[in-house]
């Protein structure tokens, strides 16, 4: 697709990811709305490129997400959803507010828009959604299972809608990041982290699969690639080992308080050395 005079929404997008996203979109040609929670962040987003349009939104309220789209001037060709929040801990040890909390923004929230924004794209033929998982997806545990456990609903949701629409000229991608980069220095230690993908690398694969939806191999793009290999470890067989290795993790994870990431953002700090 060319995104030349192209109106796009991104969610998530005032930090990480979805900043990027917005920023790399708008170098592209596209008009861009940016929408989050954070006004303050939105308008930074907003001064880096005159062709993004700051849109404040809570994506668990229904009437937010339905201002939204009646807000966006113009046809939306492009839904990027990429709003999602998670927190690390056990199953048992989570608050039911928390779970209820994930899936809302997470899965209903990125459903629920794209049923708003579908219809237009399927009567004129001509549309994109991307939906950014993770691939956390690919090998669930501790102590991410429930925020994997949504991320496993946007994969399924994703590659469902590909082959529902797929003949009606409406492409769908999904995009699996790896840990990102939260912020230039690591959480707890103070030193850079360098085992994390910045957000602009996810951008770009973000970019690259709506520019060239076309092409098979960017339906579902694992960031970095070789993450996409992680779908071998919970093979028949090879699986036990991973469990074994999982299963320790439970109990040598104690996440902090200000663990959680953000709203906003597709991707903060979980926790010392684990992201979704």
């Amino acid at each position: 697709m060319d995104l030349i005079d192209r109106t796009v929404v991104v969610t998530g997008a005032s930090a990480g990811v979805g900043a990027a996203t917005a920023v790399a979109l708008a170098r592209r040609g596209a008009t861009v709305w940016a929408v989050g929670r954070d006004r303050e962040r939105l308008d930074a987003v907003a001064g880096r490129n005159p062709a993004i349009h700051p849109l404040v939104a809570d994506l668990t309220k229904d009437e937010d997400r339905s201002r939204l789209v009646n807000a966006v001037v113009g046809t939306i060709d492009v839904l990027v959803n990429d709003a999602s929040t998670g927190r690390a801990g056990t199953v048992a040890g989570m608050d039911p507010a928390q779970v209820r909390q994930m899936f809302e923004l997470n899965v209903l929230g990125l459903i629920d828009l794209t049923q708003r924004v579908l219809p237009g794209m399927l009567r004129r033929h001509s549309g994109h959604i991307c939906n950014v998982g993770s691939s956390v997806a690919y090998l669930p545990g501790p102590p991410l299972t429930v925020y994997a456990a949504t991320k496993a609903a946007v994969e399924g949701f994703t590659d469902g809608l590909r082959r529902e629409v797929g003949d009606d000229g409406v492409r769908v991608s999904l995009i699996e990041p790896g840990p990102v980069h939260a912020s230039p220095v690591g959480p707890r230690t103070g030193h850079a982290v360098s085992n994390r993908t910045a957000p602009e690398q996810v951008a770009r694969a973000i970019v690259r699969a709506i520019r060239y939806d076309h092409l098979p191999w960017n339906a579902t793009v694992a960031v970095p690639r070789r993450l996409g290999l992680g779908r071998l470890l919970d093979l028949p067989g090879v699986s036990y080992g991973t469990d074994r290795v999982l299963r320790r993790r439970t109990h040598h994870h104690d996440p902090r308080p200000d663990e959680e990431p953000d709203h906003d953002g597709r991707v903060v700090v979980l926790s010392e050395h684990d992201q979704g």
